[in-house]
């Protein structure tokens, strides 16, 4: 290679590096405040259920719904932070964290439906799109498993 060549490959790297730390430190702050917000609508909610707790329109399990839902939120950023991290540690995207990423989310979407509402081959595209990741994720987990 030319000596040019290597110094804007050189050039493009640390470009590329000084991006993917921004995109850690912006990631980071969006998780810390989806969990100060998730905790905080956590507690008010656990709050308020108590004081209308004998309430005829109180429904727990939407209060359980809303929170699901915003734990992963927040556990899909965490996961996010760690690829991130390990891909500026290693240079290298690691697949099951990829995968267990896509699982949280489509888990989390999941949770998110109104399941009565949806046609029969929805619902079998999205238990078949679970499967699908759950096997991958296992598959990969083995094969790493083995070769150590």
């Amino acid at each position: 290679m030319k000596k040019i060549d290597k110094r804007i490959l050189n050039i493009v790297e640390k470009i590329e590096k000084i991006i993917i730390i921004v995109l850690l430190f912006s990631l980071l702050l969006v998780v810390a405040y989806t969990a100060i917000v998730f905790l905080g609508l956590l507690f008010n909610g656990i709050f308020s259920s108590i004081e209308n707790s004998f309430d005829a329109d109180n429904n727990i399990i939407t209060h359980l719904h809303k929170v699901f839902g915003g734990f992963l939120s927040v556990l899909i950023g965490i996961e996010l932070l760690h690829t991130i991290k390990m891909y500026l540690k290693e240079d290298v995207v690691h697949v099951e964290i990829v995968l267990l990423v896509a699982l949280i989310g489509v888990s989390r979407h999941v949770i998110d439906l109104d399941i009565a509402h949806l046609k029969p081959m929805t619902l079998f595209g999205i238990s078949s799109l679970i499967i699908v990741l759950a096997g991958g994720y296992y598959l990969i987990k083995k094969g790493m498993r083995q070769s150590k």
